[in-house]
């Protein structure tokens, strides 16, 4: 149980890095593996509308979808939330991956029937591959969020998959953040009025 998710079964976060080490060490770091990070969009609306238990069910429900996309070697795993990674060892090749997301969108996305409550939710898919965009279980799991952040943005309901430079953006933006922060602790900014704020005599 320590290595499972109470609520959907799956298995967790530990369970999913142990798995990814292992695959790593038995490929050697010659084969290709695949992780895909998923994130429901518009769970929250679910949740909220209809409550904890309806969101519970929801999850249970995705997690079942999860397991019947998967083949029965892939590690389909719930990281938190609304947060799920599938890890899918030994691809014949990248497309093998991107197919899986294509399949995970249209399943998942189909409409729940929640003990009488209808619900619609999407999600979106980041994809990485190891040994290309990491070699370990952390850095592969950073290039997905990557792409997962790219997804979402550029939608929802979609998959992108992780390249060089892809969070140069997010880096810039975390970098204007920390400028701004300083600017603001050494007086260095002053408010602009427009023409339509001013004052009138």
């Amino acid at each position: 149980m320590a290595r499972h998710d109470a609520l959907t079964g799956l298995a967790n976060r530990q369970f999913l890095r142990e798995a990814f080490e292992r695959l790593l060490d038995e490929s050697q770091g010659k084969a290709t593996t695949a992780i895909l990070n998923l994130d429901l969009d518009g769970f929250k609306a679910v949740n909220d509308a209809y409550g904890h238990p309806a969101g519970d069910l929801l999850l249970r429900r995705v997690a079942e979808r999860l397991r019947a996309c998967a083949n029965e070697n892939d590690v389909v795993a719930r990281q938190g939330g609304d947060e799920f990674v599938v890890l899918r060892a030994d691809l014949h090749n990248e497309e093998e991956a991107i197919s899986l997301a294509k399949s995970i969108i249209d399943l998942v996305g189909a409409p729940y029937d929640l003990d009488g409550t209808h619900a619609d939710v999407g999600v979106s898919v980041g994809l990485a591959f190891a040994p290309k965009d990491g070699r370990s279980a952390d850095e592969l799991i950073k290039a997905a969020d990557i792409a997962l952040y790219r997804a979402k943005a550029n939608g929802r309901g979609t998959y992108r998959q992780f390249a060089p430079g892809m969070d140069a953006h997010l880096r810039a933006k975390q970098e204007m953040k920390i400028e701004l922060r300083r600017a603001l602790e050494r007086g260095e900014l002053e408010a602009v009025l427009s023409a339509a704020d001013k004052p009138r005599n």
